[in-house]
């Protein structure tokens, strides 16, 4: 190797050769191995002498060797004498430089001069340290052997040096032996710190930051990151540790993420983290307007709703809407004989019943989910849908009916059933109901009703029952007309001693109703509808055993008769109806919904009835009375005129008595038993007529009753007169020519007076006196027609308004026997005048309303003044 003197070394040189002489005595020369990061700055390798004898100098001849092919070398060399060495003070310290610039040899010397002291022995004294730094080199090595120097003094003497020592005591040279150093450059590799697990909702981006540390230089390191396996394929890692993902949808979950840092040297380190996406499930609500969530749904009808779902994060997918089970709840046969079934995108929901199967009847629960399609991926994302549940009662239909009766006979009582029809046990029992019939008053009279077998006694023994009608019938705000009749039933009215037995049945009979059928023959054959009627949201309910839940009407029919089989008409289509209708409850009425405010439900279906009149042709012959077969003789006239006298009793029982009664509408005028009829039955007799069939017109006549005789205001000739009268009592007869029979009837306290003549005779004027007070009258003409009698009043007369004492309106009647003017005055207790009524009269009774709402309550007086007649009544208002 080709070694470059220095000045030191030269002389260093000198002084040994001068001053020394051979020695055989060994020593060493250790140098300390080290392995270092490469680049490393200040690192350090002891040189440590080991002497078995005391030595006044040493020198120490190094070569760094670069171990080839490795291609670690010091970019830095430096040594630095250990400041525990405090003898052989001078020294000298010698680095040669390879032709590159690296270092090459170190010589380095120590020795003994003047005052100074030798290293005594034995010892292991570290004399220096060599200070280093290593190049930019992922591996090798570096070794500092021990070496022999070859070179010439400035004097060109041959140098021959080599590490050694000087003997203190005989100033020998002792041969010294190194132990090579070893200088190792390893690479460190590097350490990534960990990183935080995160928490994101999807479509929110990541951003995060990997960072490492190297115990290599700085300055030489350079460390990169990357993505290692598994993560995200859309995450990514930049070399600088920088970290970001964009999340979507499908992101929704768990994921591990590994950031791997490589260092120059391909060294790596990596760590695992856990980024959770997160998804907001949606939210389900079963809109119901049903009470406590229960859809009472009525038999045939169909179930229907709509669950909506609300997704605060409006994703990952569409919201989609499925059924999760539908089970029996309550009261169910067995499993559902059909599913629900649901619209994915809008949630609404039906479920068809059939009327008439059994199976449907119950109450079901129906749930139902709503899913935005996210991943499930517990527990980062366990959720991605939300629940709801709601009851569905199936309840049957009701049916109820009014009879259809069949041939009843005019002049006749009928019962007329409502009854219930329905082909299962109802699950909500019945505790009372609200009828309201409607019927032809023209035809039939109502009588009474009571409760049905069903209900009655004998059956459920309901506790109250009763019926209004007329004035009393409470049809809307107002009384009802003419014609209807409400009937109420309550099962229990308290709690007492005495309880139903029941609360409804499969059928039978509800309210059972009477009539009495007309006389009027222009009926017979007819039809009488009698119907089901509303006025208000109450008419024609029935309501729940609890009394929360109102039954009303679903459908309404009418009867009707094709020619062979009878059937029914729905008429709740056919007329859209407001108050008051015969065609079911209106749309208003179904008001309701929540837990305090219950709907009530359509599911009684209506049945209108009526009574069937017997065809008069089908029972007797028109004027065979005495049904002899021969019709229009005296036998007829006279039992006729007996029936006059003595009442129906003449006539017989059942069918007889209703073929008598159809027989004696001798003038087919529709009135059966008329005066008329005899008259003109009479007139067939004599031969003054012939049979005819017609229907007659009445005749208005006027007619004076002056304090019981009566007179005929007309020229109009009058064939026969039928009275009845107050007690018993001897009328008189005040006219010529006509028969008068009369008798007493001790069951009613009447005497009935029959005028007439079997000598087809008239009358006019004055025909009668009755003795007493008039209850009834009929007159006919001699042509058999009959007459409408206008009762003129024989003299003036003021009578006591009704009702008194009143409020807010009561009537005034007055009695006029000729046409005049009036005046009606109202004075109050002080003699005020409070309201006139002023205007003209006909002959007969004229009445006055006076409502009295803008006054107090107190004493008022009337005063009529008509002509020269005047009087005055008191009357009290009480508000």
């Amino acid at each position: 190797m080709m070694q470059k003197r220095t000045l030191y070394s030269l002389l260093l040189t000198s002084f040994i050769l001068v001053f020394a002489f051979a020695s055989a005595s060994a020593q060493v020369v250790t140098i300390e191995d080290n392995t270092v990061a490469r680049c490393q700055a200040g690192q350090e390798i002891d040189i440590m002498v080991t002497n078995s004898t005391d030595i006044s100098a040493f020198e120490i001849i190094l070569e760094v060797d670069f171990v080839m092919p490795d291609t670690a070398f010091f970019t830095a060399f430096d040594f630095v004498w250990d400041p525990g060495l405090t003898v052989c003070t001078t020294r000298v310290v010698d680095i040669t430089a390879h032709y590159d610039g690296t270092p090459d040899t170190l010589r380095i010397a120590g020795m003994l001069i003047a005052d100074d002291a030798c290293l005594v022995a034995p010892t292991n004294v570290v004399v220096g340290k060599i200070v280093f730094t290593t190049n930019d080199v992922c591996d090798g090595t570096i070794e500092l052997n021990g070496i022999d120097y070859v070179g010439s003094t400035a004097c060109g003497c041959a140098v021959n040096a080599t590490t050694q020592f000087v003997d203190c005591a005989t100033t020998a040279l002792i041969t010294a032996t190194v132990e090579t150093g070893t200088v190792t450059v390893q690479n460190q590799a590097p350490t990534i710190a960990g990183i935080n697990d995160s928490t994101l909702h999807f479509n929110e981006t990541y951003l995060g930051q990997a960072s490492a540390s190297d115990l290599d230089e700085v300055a030489c390191e350079e460390l990169t990151f990357s993505k290692g396996t598994p993560a995200p394929a859309n995450l990514v890692v930049n070399g600088d540790g920088s970290i970001s993902w964009g999340t979507t949808g499908p992101d929704v979950g768990s994921h591990d993420v590994w950031v791997v840092v490589t260092d120059k040297c391909g060294a790596t380190d990596s760590t695992k983290f856990v980024i959770c996406v997160e998804n907001t499930p949606p939210v389900i609500t079963c809109e119901v307007d049903w009470e406590d969530g229960v859809d009472h749904v009525i038999w045939g009808d169909t179930a229907t709703g709509l669950v909506s779902g609300f997704d605060s994060d409006g994703g990952p997918n569409t919201l989609v809407y499925s059924v999760v089970s539908f089970e029996c709840s309550y009261g169910c046969a067995g499993a559902p004989p059909t599913e629900p079934t649901i619209h994915p995108g809008t949630g609404i929901w039906t479920w068809p019943t059939v009327e008439g199967d059994n199976d449907y009847i119950g109450t079901w629960k129906l749930c139902l989910k709503v899913s935005d399609g996210g991943n499930l991926d517990p527990p980062c994302a366990p959720e991605n849908a939300d629940t709801c549940c709601v009851f569905i009662t199936v309840i049957p239909t009701m049916s109820v009916y009014i009879e259809k009766t069949h041939k009843i006979y005019q002049g006749q009582f009928t019962d007329v059933s409502i009854y219930l029809d329905s082909t299962i046990q109802l699950p909500n029992e019945m505790g009372g109901f609200d009828f309201l019939v409607q019927y032809d008053a023209s035809a039939l009279t109502f009588q009474s009703a009571e409760l049905g077998a069903l209900l009655d006694t004998s059956g459920c023994a309901w506790e109250y029952f009763t019926y209004r009608y007329g004035p009393n019938g409470n049809c809307g705000p107002a009384a009802c007309p003419s014609g209807f009749v409400r009937m109420i039933g309550i099962a229990e009215t308290n709690n007492g001693a005495n309880h139903p037995e029941c609360f409804s049945g499969t059928d039978g009979q509800l309210v059972s109703m009477n009539f009495l059928v007309t006389n009027d023959r222009t009926y017979e054959c007819q039809y009488i509808p009698i119907r089901w009627s509303w006025y208000d949201c109450g008419d024609n309910t029935i309501s729940s055993k609890s009394g929360d839940t109102l039954f009303m009407s679903r459908y309404v029919f009418d009867y009707y008769f094709d020619g062979e089989d009878p059937g029914w008409i729905p008429i709740h289509e056919t007329l859209i109806s407001e108050f008051p209708t015969n065609n079911g409850a209106q749309e208003e009425c179904l008001i309701g919904g929540g837990p305090d405010k219950p709907y009530p439900l359509t599911l009684i279906d209506f049945y209108n009835g009526g009574v069937d009149i017997a065809c008069a042709d089908s029972i007797d012959d028109r004027g065979d009375l005495n049904l002899n077969g021969l019709a229009y003789e005296i036998a007829d006239a006279v039992l006729y005129s007996n029936f006059f006298v003595y009442g129906p009793s003449v006539l017989g029982e059942g069918e007889a008595y209703q073929a008598r009664v159809a027989a004696s509408d001798a003038n087919a005028d529709g009135i059966p038993l008329s005066v008329g009829d005899l008259v003109y039955m009479i007139r067939v007799i004599v031969g003054d007529a012939m049979p005819y069939n017609k229907n007659v017109s009445p005749i208005a006549v006027e007619m004076v009753n002056n304090n019981g005789r009566l007179s005929i205001n007309s020229d109009v000739p009058m064939g026969a007169a039928l009275i009845v009268a107050e007690g018993n009592v001897s009328p008189v007869l005040l006219t010529e020519d006509m028969e008068l029979l009369y008798a007493y009837d001790a069951s009613n306290d009447q005497t009935r007076a029959l005028v007439y003549s079997l000598s087809g005779n008239t009358f006019t004027g004055e025909f009668l006196d009755v003795q007493n007070e008039v209850v009834t009258m009929e007159i006919a003409t001699f042509e058999g027609h009959p007459v409408k009698i206008d009762m003129i009043p024989a003299n003036f007369a003021l009578a006591q308004n009704f009702p008194n004492p009143f409020n807010p309106t009561t009537t005034i009647a007055f009695d006029v026997p000729v046409a005049t003017a009036y005046t009606m005055t109202i004075y109050n207790i002080n003699g005020q005048e409070v309201k006139r009524f002023d205007g003209n009269a006909e002959a007969g009774v004229f009445e006055i309303e006076w409502n009295a709402s803008d006054v107090g309550s107190g004493v008022y007086f009337y005063r009529l003044e008509a002509g020269a007649f005047s009087d005055t009544k008191k009357m009290v208002l009480v508000k």
